[in-house]
């Protein structure tokens, strides 16, 4: 793989807009295992899987073998994926006044 796994759950709680001490707050820990996990350090699977579920994570265990093969496959479903423009919130669920209500 390409990133590590510190890299991967440090990333998720970026894209989260999450500090570490909220990403800590989420998982049950102390925001100095979250720090020490995501500099490379060790933390127990305990520590890991209560992170990973706070951020809502999927740890997968994958033969070394295949993890080249599932890599590529999640590539290529990330970069086939429809690339739509995001709507807002207020853009689903617009309501349109001017339309008159239908007698059906």
């Amino acid at each position: 793989m390409n990133s590590s796994l510190h890299e991967t759950i440090r990333a998720r709680r970026l894209a989260l807009g999450l500090s570490q001490a909220e990403a800590a707050r989420r998982s049950g820990i102390q925001q100095r295992q979250v720090s020490t996990f995501e500099r490379g350090g060790d933390v127990t699977l305990s520590t890991l899987l209560k992170l990973a579920k706070a951020l809502d994570v999927e740890l997968l265990p994958v033969p070394r073998g295949d993890a080249a093969k599932v890599e590529s496959l999640l590539r290529a479903k990330r970069d086939a994926a429809p690339s739509a423009p995001a709507l807002s919130l207020l853009d689903r669920y617009q309501v349109k006044d001017d339309e008159e209500p239908s007698n059906g």
